[in-house]
């Protein structure tokens, strides 16, 4: 069944009803070629709407043609090979394996099963100002880059115990979890891995967290002089935050926002992603509210529409400030004032693009080589960062 790619409509599996998995039910529901959902989990699983639970994966796999993993970090090898073993096309979530040496087994049983697809859920990719991003870049629009930097924060603190225990039990990676999506981006862009690096990390916060550090700044040179930073935390008291900095001498990108020194700022993608539905899954401290699903989606994409044409407006009246007193020593900005990054828009990116590559019509956007990439340098860098850590100095009396 898994190897015919003349379907209108595709059964699609779930392993692992976590947090991620329950986004990938919603996701895959949206998804006209996708006729139904079925789900498994290990632990006993009740309300989740849009999905059949089965009680194995045996069963799991009689009834797809593909699946989605979304199990913890280190059991994604496992999964990826029953699921190549049963003849189903594979998307895991990221990151791909749990180290190298996983990822290098990984490769005979890839070789072994050519007629399926694999893929990697680093959906960075999928936003429409990174994917800009990388358009600007080819076509020389930036000049000659100096300097990429992209980051993420997420306060982990709720969600490492919200539906299961395993990332706070098991102390999560940081940079296996995290910095794989700022360095996969950052690599993607540049069109290489960096040739240095050095990595600090810390933990002064979320002790509960049993990994050994819950911060990490990351230190990066690619060829050709490009010098980068990635800055990744589980416990930031700040809002989920993906960004992206490049700068060239030919001008400025942040965000979706280009700036040049003839044309000032200019808006040249949607940094959140114009779509008619919404994630309206809310949690509000512990305040259980009640909205109806369509009108929150239509109400907070005419938020956002409204917002974007404001940013226009007000970038059309202070580029030319800018371009004029602002340049002087004492004017400046800092950073473009408001965005908003559409994590479910860009996920939902990687989820269609699975989809579309199973029924033929497109290449996926992740595949086995640019993972392995993402997990060696990942695993380099975690050495490192515990070594710098391990080596903190001590102060004289």
């Amino acid at each position: 069944m898994a190897q015919r790619k003349n379907f209108k409509k595709l059964n699609i599996g779930v392993i692992g009803l976590g947090g991620a998995g329950r986004a990938h039910v919603r996701r895959l529901n949206r998804n006209s070629n996708v006729a139904q959902v079925f789900g498994y989990d290990p632990k006993p699983i009740h309300g989740i709407e849009g999905v059949t639970i089965v009680e194995s994966r045996e069963k799991l796999f009689k009834n797809v043609d593909a699946v989605t993993i979304c199990t913890p970090d280190y059991l994604h090898f496992d999964d990826i090979i029953s699921s190549l073993k049963a003849g189903k096309h594979v998307l895991t979530e990221k990151p791909m394996v749990a180290s190298l040496e996983q990822a290098k087994r990984l490769a005979p049983y890839l070789a072994r099963y050519p007629h399926l697809i694999f893929g990697i859920h680093h959906q960075m990719r999928g936003s429409p100002a990174f994917l800009k991003a990388h358009e600007l870049i080819k076509k020389g629009k930036l000049g000659k880059l100096f300097y990429v930097e992209a980051n993420y924060w997420h306060d982990m603190r709720d969600r490492a115990k919200r539906f299961d225990k395993w990332r706070q039990l098991s102390g999560q990676s940081l940079i296996f979890a995290h910095a794989c999506h700022p360095l996969d981006l950052l690599m993607y862009l540049t069109g290489e891995a960096p040739i240095k690096h050095n990595t600090y990390v810390s933990k002064n916060s979320f002790a509960e967290y049993s990994a050994p550090y819950t911060s990490a700044t990351i230190l990066l040179q690619f060829s050709d002089n490009i010098v980068g930073k990635v800055h990744v935390n589980s416990s930031c008291v700040f809002p989920q935050v993906y960004d992206l900095v490049i700068m060239g001498d030919k001008g400025t990108y942040i965000d979706g926002v280009m700036y040049s020194a003839d044309k000032g700022f200019k808006q040249v993608a949607d940094f959140f992603g114009d779509s008619g539905w919404f994630n309206t899954e809310l949690i509000i401290t512990k305040t259980k509210i009640s909205i109806p699903r369509k009108a929150l989606s239509l109400g907070i994409n005419a938020y956002m529409r409204t917002l974007n044409m404001i940013t226009n407006i007000y970038m059309s009246i202070f580029s030319k400030l800018a371009l004029s007193f602002m340049r002087e020593a004492d004017f400046g900005f800092r950073r473009f004032p408001f965005t908003v990054y559409n994590h479910d828009y860009a996920c939902q990116y990687i989820i269609d693009n699975f989809i579309s590559t199973v029924l033929g019509k497109e290449k996926i956007i992740t595949g086995y080589k640019e993972a392995v990439r993402v997990i060696a340098l990942c695993e380099e860098l975690e050495v490192e960062g515990l070594a710098n850590l391990g080596n903190k100095s001590t102060k004289k009396n």
